[in-house]
């Protein structure tokens, strides 16, 4: 007997997972007694057969005894940080001048990180809008992931949030599922169509149309377009579609709306959202990294609302005034010196340097890793509403980043509760020695909160630079050091900070090492690491 094929990434198990806890408080119910370990299908590298992803969205539903849950799910992966450790979209999401529109451009590429049972292809797109083609592959039937549409929906309509824009709408006039099986499938209920006319339960619901294509680079485009059909018409020459007159609830999971057409060759869904405007986007570009490392700097909201007013004001002369050129470039003028201002206080000085002249390129650095993590974080925010547990985090990140700086190191990012930080970035002597002491006050510092912290230090060489894709780039390092980091943090205990040996090696305070142990790193093998003395 054949195997199922493994065609649904594990990523999707995770945007699952988290949200259920987020509203149960635990998943322990929802990945139980399954064909994989709990491990295997929270490691978002690992892929299942649809039929186990079935089984979990099912588990999902009936414990949150929500039907609306897969739509909420979905909608939930941006906030919750749930896609995973690559983080694909939301590499695409640091795009903040483009806006949504160059989001959805890019589905279809990384739609092949998240499932192989379907292609997901933007067939057209407008400034504020979309068609998005949803084709299932050959030996899948679209009933048999029924769940996942509105999971799909849930995902595409969060993508607007990223620029604090309204959700988006998206509407769905074509779809691929037969119905006839759906019904019998879902719906657990007949169907019958006589004379053209649909009828579910002996009631008139519908009835047969001639789907109208539109012309697409070349090719025929089905959007929802119909004809009645003609007497005379020979249908198997036409794409015949059903279409639904009449809203009708078949049960609380499945409900045929008006305007719906079903037995069509692929869905559709049509995405729209409110654009950005040209001033809005300068402002995004200037201040949304800054928004997200907020912890650097004490006031900031009241300094992010006083730009934000402005910009709105400007927006709104430059309409009124389009005629005032030399204005208008006063303006560019300020915008590209606040930019530049900012840049400096987000990044490493030489680095911001090299990025104003437009000749920063990737290099390998001689350096230290540090990266932290807590543990018994998410226990103590469990019950906090969400803007409690951003005032914390914030208070945290602030406090730890002071001590970071004050040892001569750069947080390169945050990362849930994670920090990754860099010492020696610009060449300074001892930069190994700080990196231990910043650890060791940020232990200390520890004291004052409920939680603990692990932290791992590596040194070695790695590689810096700004990454991603051509218009999607972002300064970040990357590189073996990077990653053995990473490796001790997770393998440390609670208030432990473990090193490599070349951070011992190349520290010049031998006394404030514990004894070496060996421990078995994923991914890297057997690796031997120092303990630092705490106090």
């Amino acid at each position: 007997m054949l195997q199922p094929e493994n065609n649904v990434c594990c990523r999707n198990v995770t945007i699952i997972a988290r949200y259920v806890e987020q509203i149960l408080g635990s998943d322990v119910l929802l990945l139980d007694n399954l064909p994989y370990p709990v491990e295997y299908l929270k490691d978002e590298h690992n892929w299942i057969p649809l039929g186990v992803y079935s089984e979990i969205m099912g588990r999902a539903v009936a414990l949150l005894k929500d039907p609306d849950a897969p739509f909420k799910m979905g909608l939930s992966a941006q906030e919750l940080e749930s896609w995973g450790a690559f983080k694909y979209l939301q590499r695409v999401f640091g795009s903040v001048i483009f806006g949504p529109i160059e989001v959805y451009k890019q589905v279809e590429k990384y739609n092949e990180f998240f499932n192989r049972t379907k292609d997901l292809i933007v067939a057209r797109a407008g400034r504020d809008h979309c068609y998005i083609k949803v084709k299932f592959k050959n030996g899948v039937n679209p009933v048999d992931d029924f769940a996942s549409d509105a999971f799909i929906r849930g995902i595409l309509a969060g993508v607007p949030a990223i620029w604090h824009l309204p959700q988006a709408r998206i509407e769905e006039p074509l779809f691929e599922y037969d119905l006839k099986y759906l019904l019998d499938s879902v719906g657990g209920t007949k169907m019958e169509i006589r004379d053209n006319k649909l009828r579910v339960n002996g009631a008139e619901c519908g009835r047969e149309v001639v789907l109208l294509s539109e012309m697409e680079k070349n090719e025929p485009l089905f959007l929802g377009q119909y004809r009645d059909i003609h007497a005379g018409d020979k249908v198997d020459t036409f794409k015949v579609g059903i279409l639904i007159t009449i809203d009708v609830v078949i049960n609380e999971k499945l409900k045929l709306k008006k305007g719906q057409i079903y037995n069509a060759p692929y869905f559709i869904y049509k995405i729209s959202w409110q654009p950005l405007s040209f001033w809005r986007k300068i402002y995004q570009l200037t201040i949304h990294s800054f928004i997200s490392k907020r912890a650097y700097r004490e006031g900031i909201e009241s300094q992010l609302a006083t730009i934000r007013n402005y910009v709105e004001t400007l927006e709104d002369k430059v309409i009124e005034r389009t005629k005032q050129l030399n204005e208008a470039r006063t303006q560019s003028e300020y915008w590209r010196g606040k930019a530049e201002n900012l840049l400096y206080a987000m990044v490493p000085q030489r680095i911001a340097e090299e990025m104003v002249r437009g000749k920063l390129r990737a290099e390998e650095l001689e350096g230290t890793v540090m990266f932290t993590d807590l543990t018994g974080f998410t226990e103590f925010s469990r019950n906090l509403e969400p803007q409690q547990v951003s005032d914390v985090l914030t208070r945290y990140f602030t406090a730890m980043s002071k001590i970071i700086a004050t040892h001569g190191g750069w947080v390169n990012k945050f990362m849930g509760d994670g920090i990754l930080a860099l010492f020696g970035l610009n060449g300074e002597p001892g930069y190994v020695d700080e990196a231990i002491a910043a650890s060791r006050e940020m232990q200390k510092a520890m004291n004052q909160y409920t939680w603990k912290m692990r932290v791992g230090i590596a040194t070695g060489r790695f590689i810096t630079g700004e990454f991603g894709a051509e218009n999607l780039r972002k300064y970040d390092c990357l590189g073996h050091v990077v990653n053995l980091a990473n490796r001790l943090q997770s393998n440390a205990e609670s208030e432990e900070i473990l090193v490599c040996v070349d951070t011992y090696k190349k520290s010049a305070d031998k006394p404030a090492f514990g004894e070496s142990r060996k421990i078995n790193a994923k991914g890297l093998g057997e690796v031997e690491v120092y303990p630092v003395k705490l106090f």
